[in-house]
């Protein structure tokens, strides 16, 4: 008779435990990372009846275990730190594309249309200050406008530096987590039971971290998790391996282990990071920051250099003097950043050279007809070493600056693609991540109401041994007293 009863107590407390389940999985619908459990449930060991065979003696729930796939979390992992990439880089690009300003009235294009019109309107008649004034401060916006546009690249580099140390820093706080993590998971593991909240939280890390870097994530059968970069470990189960940020010989900065050898990145955050930061664009390298900033400085001193070679031919008003310098760069290792007028063009409009052939002739207006013609020259640039010591590329100023805005708009237009692609791929994996791991609603009542009718099954049947078990006791045997 107590062996039905206690057949009865164990489907009550197998049908308990699986609601407790449901309850967790519902409450945790919304938590980040959370994967839906299962009670693993099993028939006892039946008990051997002499001569009749063996009576089954109920269930158990003997584990609990997360709903989760490996493989898919492996893919995650692996098109996580892609994606990363190269929404930095798309993100960083188009900041680039904004001061750039293409088309726009604010862009490089209108600055210079708009000098070129002041000098094209002074060369109508060249001796009245009231044409000469315009001239100089068009100029002096070009130039304000270079200048604010290095500034504004240089702050952006800066961002970037900034983004990486945080990055490290990230990198790092993650692996001591999940080293944290691997001590507590293992020592709750000795009882061969799966601490299956503890790995959600670690499985979220690396969810993380997958993004910032390409990892590799590794459980061996004793339990020992180690992620790898690269074939390094960064975490090797309870012991953690940092990274630090250095500089080479370039300036470039560069990722470390602890150890001094150089962390290689073969995708993420921090690489798209590390590209657009030390990426000149020279020996097919990416063209990050370094290259834009390049090409800005090569435009501003190949522009300055040639138009001061034809300015200095001229003379200036009511003078025989040669009109010198137009445009100064106080610094050539920054020609964009210190493009200014010249101090003589600043103090004076007469020091600006329009006549041509003929010194003092007020009227003369033939140098500033060769100023104006300089633009449309194919060989604006001939002859003009850049700031990397190579000779500039032939072309006008127009040609340069297209040539600028076409390579940001291709790599503008790569790092878009290149991101929706990676993000329609990652979509789909977490698509299915969510099919496998996530609670549905719809599931869970149903498993709620399923279990519900067995407790209440099985306290019906603790009822029913209940009600034989008062009859035996109490009302067999009564015949004759």
């Amino acid at each position: 008779m107590h062996f039905g009863f206690n057949t009865a107590v164990q489907a009550l407390l197998a049908s308990q435990r699986s609601l407790y389940i449901t309850n967790h999985n519902i409450s945790n619908m919304n938590t980040e990372g959370y994967s839906r459990q299962q009670g693993a449930q099993r028939a006892t060991s039946p008990y051997n009846l002499p001569g009749i065979g063996y009576l089954g003696t109920g269930t158990e729930i003997y584990d609990i275990a997360r709903v989760r796939d490996s493989y898919v979390d492996f893919k995650y992992w692996n098109e996580n730190a892609p994606k990363g990439e190269w929404l930095i880089k798309r993100d960083t690009l188009s900041e680039i594309e904004k001061l750039f300003g293409e088309p726009s009235k604010s862009s490089f294009r209108q600055y210079l249309d708009d000098f070129y019109t002041a000098l094209d309107n002074m060369s109508k008649n060249p001796s009245d200050f009231s044409y000469r004034e315009p001239v100089r401060e068009n100029a002096l916006a070009f130039t304000k406008h270079i200048n604010e546009s290095a500034a504004r690249l240089a702050e952006l580099k800066k961002e970037t530096e900034v983004s990486i140390d945080t990055k490290v820093r990230k990198i790092n706080s993650i692996a001591t987590q999940i080293a944290s993590l691997n001590r507590q998971i293992y020592s709750n593991e000795l009882d061969g039971r799966k601490a299956n909240d503890l790995r959600d939280r670690r499985d979220l890390l690396v969810d993380e971290l997958s993004q910032i870097v390409n990892v590799k994530v590794d459980e061996s059968k004793d339990g020992k998790f180690r992620v790898n970069i690269s074939g390094v470990s960064l975490v090797d189960h309870t012991d953690a391996n940092f990274v630090k940020t250095d500089t080479d010989d370039k300036d470039n900065i560069v990722i470390k282990w602890s150890n001094g050898g150089t962390v290689n990145l073969r995708a993420g955050e921090l690489k798209g990071l590390l590209e657009l930061y030390n990426g000149d664009g020279k020996n097919n390298s990416y063209r990050g920051i370094p290259y834009y900033q390049r090409k800005l400085d090569d435009f501003a001193k190949g522009f300055a250099e040639a138009f001061n070679e034809q300015h200095e031919k001229g003379y200036k008003l009511n003078s025989t003097e040669n009109g010198g310098e137009f445009f100064h760069i106080s610094d050539p290792d920054n020609p964009a950043a210190t493009i200014t007028l010249s101090d003589a063009i600043l103090d004076n409009l007469e020091n600006i050279a329009a006549a041509g052939a003929s010194p003092g002739n007020a009227e003369d207006n033939r140098n500033l007809l060769e100023l104006i013609a300089l633009r449309d020259n194919g060989e604006f640039f001939d002859g003009i070493i850049g700031t990397d010591g190579n000779p500039l590329p032939k072309g006008t100023p127009d040609d340069f600056l297209k040539s600028i805005i076409s390579n940001l708009a291709v790599d503008s237009m790569q790092g878009q693609r290149m991101y929706d692609t990676q993000n329609l791929i990652l979509k789909n994996i977490e698509s299915k991540r969510d099919s496998i791991s996530g609670v549905s609603y719809d599931e869970e009542m149903a498993d709620m109401v399923k279990f519900q009718h067995t407790y209440v099954a099985s306290a019906r049947m603790i009822t029913t041994m209940d009600t034989i078990m008062d009859v035996t006791i109490n009302r067999l045997g009564l015949v004759g007293r």
